[in-house]
């Protein structure tokens, strides 16, 4: 088999992630859109189906040839075929059958499921898999689900109409933000900011939103802060806690 040099094998490896990341995002978005138009003409009709911008059989040729390639990408590199089935399972369990609609099935596994198999696909497309990977992508797959019910808060009329189940629904939105708030307060920083932001009331959808946003963002960072770790950019955490403290004696 033919070795790469370095410089066009990384190329080669950023190019498989993007080709089997771009279905795999495109893939649920479409699947999840395609079967949930009446929930967004209130929640989201700004979104392509219930504005108008594309029609529903539009978005299902779209859907069918993203299938098409998705598959066709894990076909052609078999390491991912694994969490390609997996994704496509998910989907399917999320948009097609009534589980989807419950709050535990649609976040804390779907989604918590769904992160694994994107954490690790992404990964196994650039370098072999290691164990303390796996372990980084179990860790962000618990802590994905348990928190992205986040978003459901904002969505409460829209999911209350096609009588989705979602936490703040099952418990009552005041509730729902106690329970939210507790798992991230357990954890720091922007954990505790916000599990603020969730505890705030009659602030709106569009406050949620950015709540919700907020969590993404430090989804993100961790993600970022752990393939630093995994390149070898690891940072001594004592350290900077004294250099901070250094700082602050004058």
């Amino acid at each position: 088999m033919c070795t790469l040099p370095n410089g066009l094998s990384i190329i080669s490896s950023y190019l498989s992630l993007v080709l089997w990341l771009t279905p795999f995002v495109y893939f649920f978005n479409l699947s999840n859109q395609i079967v949930g138009v009446e929930e967004d003409r209130i929640n989201k009709p700004d979104r392509p189906l219930p504005s108008g911008k594309v029609t529903l059989a539009g978005a299902k040729r779209r859907w069918a040839l993203t299938l098409a390639v998705f598959i066709s990408v894990a076909l052609f590199n078999p390491s991912l075929l694994v969490e390609t089935i997996v994704w496509v399972l998910v989907t399917a369990l999320l948009t097609v059958t009534p589980y989807g609609n419950h709050w535990f099935v649609k976040s804390c596994l779907g989604m918590g499921i769904g992160t694994w198999a994107l954490l690790r696909g992404s990964w196994k497309s650039i370098a072999p898999l290691t164990p303390q990977a796996e372990r980084h992508a179990l860790a962000m797959s618990a802590w994905t689900g348990l928190l992205t019910q986040i978003q459901d808060i904002r969505d409460i009329k829209g999911d209350a109409i096609i009588g989705r189940y979602t936490l703040p629904i099952a418990v009552g939105d005041s509730n729902a933000g106690g329970i939210l708030a507790l798992s991230p307060a357990l954890l720091v920083g922007a954990h505790i900011f916000i599990g603020y932001r969730i505890l705030q009331k009659q602030n709106g959808p569009r406050y949620d939103h950015k709540t919700y946003m907020i969590y993404t963002y430090v989804f993100c960072l961790i993600l970022s802060l752990t393939a630093l770790k995994e390149l070898g950019w690891n940072t001594n955490f004592a350290s900077v806690v004294d250099h901070i403290r250094g700082l602050t004696h004058f």
